[in-house]
């Protein structure tokens, strides 16, 4: 499928929205005439241009490691033929250099995706730990900027699906070490004689013959000539004597073990983990942000606003002592500064298309942001008078006043919002000035 797909366009420009001053258009017609915005913006190098040579680097980087991993078995095996003058090779010490390491590494990452099955926390792993830092010193080096960068690692890289991204590129490199053990054992024997023998201490001869023998048992479905008993008892150390059809009988075994038990389980279960990530991928639900993107375009209501002056709501909120002093005013400038909308789950409304910078303040980590930033220009925190404000919600409010002179709580709903009282008794508490506004279709 081309790069990127709609999905890939609407989580890119969700987590633009929420890091940066980028804002889709609020004018287009629908969400795929919106998201053209990351084709003209910014200039000269647009989003979209950006993700695209993003991609293209991080393909790179993977074939890189993959062609490294060839490489290395292409080396790995002809130390193992080494022979010198006796035209021996140690049947035991190729499997342990072809096969013995891929089994333990294969070992290894069952039993870490047995131990993560229920875990939500999710490694990224060495080896996606080191394509992600290649790609960002890649990219930095064209130019790219960091907000792109990371916004691209995002989507490439959910939590949610990091092992099976890890488990592709694990698989797709042993699968191209062992492959190019296979192609370069295969040539070597093609183009050498030697004898293929057996040696132990520990192990007494009959369990050598019963492990040849249990190994033997897939190969021979394919109808293989392989080393049978009298094979096998040939081939050790102290024996000289090996005729033409027990070599090629090892032969077989060998080539037949690499293919069979390395690197078809390796595509196996590379196609699996690829199939997984994509799967994990597809069935992600969609985050506020992206929810939020849809329901902009997807309802295309027509909205007016009405301001609700305080002066009118002095009675209803007045509780014997005055309160009015926090009340305040909100005329049209106030839609020309900046606005935050905390834990907002609806559209932007469209009054806001003027203001100077909306954020986003919906989990905790944009909240901290908020909070870790500061500012003395006027600033206006929206919040829904239909939700009810929590004790998250009185812990911000109230760490607020040492980062911003100017804040203003605007309450949403107008006087029949269910939590209004609520919201204006937090503000009192806080103490900060409120206003509320109403929204009519």
């Amino acid at each position: 499928m081309t790069f990127p797909t709609h999905r890939a366009k609407l989580a890119l420009a969700a987590w633009l929205e929420t890091h940066t001053a980028f804002r889709l258009s609020v004018h287009a017609r629908n969400l795929t005439d919106a998201l053209d915005e990351l084709d003209t913006s910014p200039q000269p190098i647009s989003y979209l241009t950006q993700f695209i040579s993003l991609k293209r680097y991080f393909n790179r980087v993977i074939l890189g490691i993959l062609a490294m991993a060839f490489v290395l078995g292409l080396i790995a095996v002809p130390p193992a033929f080494a022979t010198s003058q006796s035209s021996q090779v140690n049947i035991f010490w190729l499997f342990i250099v072809l096969l013995g390491f891929h089994a333990l590494n294969l070992t290894l990452w069952f039993a870490t995706m047995l131990a993560t099955m229920n875990s939500r926390y999710e490694n990224k792993g060495v080896l996606l730990s080191a394509l992600i830092f290649i790609n960002k010193k890649v990219s930095k080096h064209s130019h790219l900027s960091e907000e792109s960068t990371s916004a691209y690692l995002h989507w490439q890289c959910p939590t949610h699906a990091n092992k099976w991204l890890v488990s592709s590129l694990s698989h797709g490199a042993w699968g191209c070490y062992l492959l190019a053990g296979w192609i370069m054992t295969l040539l070597l024997l093609l183009t050498n004689q030697v004898n293929f023998v057996w040696e132990t201490t520990l192990l007494s001869d009959d369990a050598f013959i019963q492990l040849t023998q249990t190994l033997n048992q897939i190969p021979a479905w394919f109808g293989i000539a392989l080393p049978n008993q009298l094979d096998i008892l040939a081939s050790r150390v102290d024996l000289l004597s090996q005729n033409a059809s027990t070599r090629q009988h090892w032969a077989n075994f060998l080539l037949a073990s690499i293919m069979i038990y390395g690197v078809l389980p390796r595509l196996v279960f590379l196609l699996l983990s690829i199939g997984m990530y994509h799967f994990k991928r597809a069935t992600q639900p969609l985050s506020t942000q992206e929810r939020m993107i849809k329901n902009r375009y997807s309802q295309q209501e027509k909205q007016s606003r009405v301001i609700v002056d305080s002066d009118h709501q002095a009675s209803p909120i007045s509780s014997g002592k005055n309160h009015n002093a926090h009340v305040s005013t909100l005329d049209d400038n106030a839609f020309s500064e900046h606005w935050a909308l905390f834990e907002w789950s609806t559209p932007t409304p469209d009054y806001l298309r003027s203001a100077r910078s909306v954020a986003i303040l919906n989990s905790r980590e944009e909240q901290e942001q908020f909070l870790n930033r500061s500012s003395q220009a006027p600033i206006y925190i929206l919040v829904n008078g239909e939700q009810s404000p929590d004790r998250g919600s009185r812990r911000f409010f109230a760490k607020i006043s040492p980062s911003y002179s100017s804040v203003t709580l605007v309450i949403f709903g107008g006087e029949n919002a269910r939590f209004l009282e609520d919201w204006q008794r937090l503000a009192r508490e806080t103490p900060m000035p409120f206003t509320h506004i109403i929204q009519k279709d």
